[in-house]
């Protein structure tokens, strides 16, 4: 019996070290992101939050990475880093808050830069690529915060799955892009911006945020996102 109680002891004794070095690997890491951010370069700072991401979004064994609106895991940015160290988010979060907050855009960050994403609903009709009344004083508000940066802005029109076929748009290729076009020209003719720092490109449907398998799903595919890409020039393509 005493054998007995001396080899639980011993190893209810060594289980201490397993709780010790997951300790340690932690503190390493701590410090080495502490050390990474110690120098103010922004190239630094997306390194360091593509590593924690990755590091903290690794697919199980066997498992494929899910796709979120045409992009991996891996090209997001966490939610801490993009509030704590993009000064671009949060310029251009700060400055759009309350259009974010009522809906009519929505703010996301990626690995290429800041994207505001505008619905269908709130700018065009369905089918048209001319933009409503409403929409301008929306268009107005971005172009402030664009104005005010010094970042390459890249236009992308999308569209859902459903045909179209108009003399005016003969697919879901040519409304996605007059809808990009429509906004540069609204940007650069009405509120003045470097037409040498804009671009438009028209994706139809084949760079979808969601499924087009319901009427929600194929809603948020009508969209048109102005992307303020990264000052770096690493322009990624998303997906």
């Amino acid at each position: 019996m005493a054998r007995k109680r001396e080899d639980e002891d011993h190893e209810n004794a060594d289980r201490w070290m397993v709780s010790y070095a997951d300790f340690l690997t932690l503190l390493f890491a701590f410090f080495t992101t502490m050390y990474a951010l110690s120098s103010v370069n922004e190239n630094k700072y997306r390194a360091v939050s593509e590593s924690l991401t990755t590091a903290f979004n690794q697919p199980r064994a066997g498992a494929e990475a899910p796709i979120i609106g045409g992009t991996t895991p891996e090209d997001l940015v966490t939610i801490a880093f993009k509030k704590t160290f993009s000064r671009d988010f949060r310029s251009v979060q700060t400055a759009l808050r309350g259009l974010e907050k009522d809906n009519k855009v929505s703010i996301s960050m990626e690995k290429r830069g800041v994207v505001v994403s505008l619905s269908e609903r709130i700018v065009f009709e369905s089918g048209n690529a001319d933009i409503m009344p409403q929409a301008k004083a929306i268009i107005g508000d971005i172009a402030v915060v664009l104005r005010g940066m010094p970042n390459h802005v890249r236009i992308e029109g999308h569209t859902d799955n459903v045909p179209i076929s108009t003399p005016r748009f003969p697919s879901n290729w040519e409304l996605s892009s007059a809808r990009a076009l429509s906004i540069l020209k609204h940007l650069v003719d009405v509120h003045g911006l470097n037409p040498g720092k804009l671009s438009a490109t028209g994706y139809g449907e084949f760079r979808p945020f969601a499924p087009n398998l319901t009427a929600d799903g194929r809603a948020k595919n009508r969209r048109v996102d102005i992307v303020i890409l990264n000052r770096d020039g690493s322009f990624d393509e998303p997906g």
